[in-house]
């Protein structure tokens, strides 16, 4: 059971206004006092009653923007779900949550949903930023006047944020270059499907996944490197132009949305079980072929957990005062079909 601050002041021997004025750090304290009161409060986990507070703030809602990418990537449909589950949680307590949906991953929409949310008038804003300049100066801009700005997911190192939530994307790229030289032929092709540029965890996956495979697998070539934009009918049409242009493929790599396309496609040219796939985010798509065999390994980084952090993190630090740390790290899961 939770200490009141009525409890500490009969054990201080105080008035239940001197533990209020020691425990909100103000003026007018013996220092002995203050010292005793401080241990008791410490001693006995004393936490503040936020949720007396947020029930006092929810006379003016607050107001949390969430911006995503496109939605025809199913991996934001379960980020959507933890958004969800943390909005339900904290909605009795005045919370709002504006979720804005990008179409395109091009900087210029992302830029005018920013704004749009700006004129929302939100406390905070969780952003997958696109890796644009713009986008830096707009953002540092809205933290400089004092609106909570968090990143997810994508990082953007220039953006002085108030955390970043999300994996460690290099290291996913290493560790899906670890995996493919572990199941392929030491002299094997392999093509590439990168989500977007534009996105920075992309380009971190890509450069691990490279940097890993020059160091470890040398004789491993990567054949070539082409964008689907996270769209299913774009990896289709990448993965059969891959099989028709390089017979000797071996292995695929894709880092982003759209494995279902791949899977589509190496049906077709059947070639569901000479060409070994790797994909991240453990979806229904990804289960679905790692079940058939058709995709070896899926890298995961627990989308609906995400979403609820974004949400519990930036009401947390609104309401209960709690800065967070700067990183919260996802752990990049691998699974099999054994795994499932």
């Amino acid at each position: 059971m939770s200490v009141t601050i009525k409890q500490i002041a009969a054990l201080a021997n105080v008035s239940r206004g001197t533990v209020d004025r020691v425990l909100n750090n103000r003026s007018g304290v013996n220092p002995d006092t203050r010292e005793k009161v401080l241990k008791i409060a410490n001693e006995l986990h004393y936490q503040p009653n936020f949720l007396a507070k947020a029930l006092v703030n929810s006379k003016e809602n607050i107001k949390l923007g969430v911006i995503l990418t496109p939605d025809y990537n199913p991996f934001i449909h379960q980020i959507l779900k933890g958004i969800e589950d943390a909005q339900k949680e904290f909605h009795a307590f005045g919370l709002e949550v504006i979720i804005k949906m990008m179409t395109t991953l091009e900087a210029a929409e992302e830029l005018k949903i920013i704004r749009e949310l700006q004129e929302e008038n939100v406390n905070g804003m969780a952003v997958f930023p696109l890796d644009h300049p713009q986008i830096v100066t707009v953002l540092n801009d809205l933290i400089e006047i004092g609106t909570a700005v968090l990143t997810f997911n994508s990082k953007a190192d220039a953006v002085h944020d108030l955390c970043f939530i999300g994996q460690n994307h290099y290291k996913g790229g290493r560790t899906a270059a670890g995996l493919m030289g572990k199941i392929l032929p030491s002299d094997s092709n392999i093509g590439v499907i990168i989500s977007t540029p534009n996105l920075s965890c992309h380009q971190e996956r890509l450069k691990g996944f490279q940097e890993k495979l020059e160091e470890s697998y040398p004789n491993i070539h990567i054949l070539e490197v082409q964008s689907n934009q996270d769209r299913k009918d774009d990896a289709f049409k990448i993965t059969l132009e891959y099989c028709n242009k390089y017979p000797e493929l071996a292995g695929i790599y894709i880092t982003g949305g759209g494995v279902a396309g791949v899977g589509s496609a190496l049906e077709i040219a059947e070639k569901t079980t000479s060409i070994r796939v790797i994909c991240h985010d453990l979806i229904p798509d990804s289960i679905s072929l790692l079940k058939s065999g058709v995709v070896d390994f899926v890298l995961g980084q627990e989308p609906t957990l995400q979403g609820y952090q974004i949400v519990k993190t930036l009401f947390e630090y609104l309401v209960k005062d709690i800065k967070p740390q700067k990183l919260i790290d996802i752990p990049v899961t691998i699974s099999i079909n054994e795994s499932l």
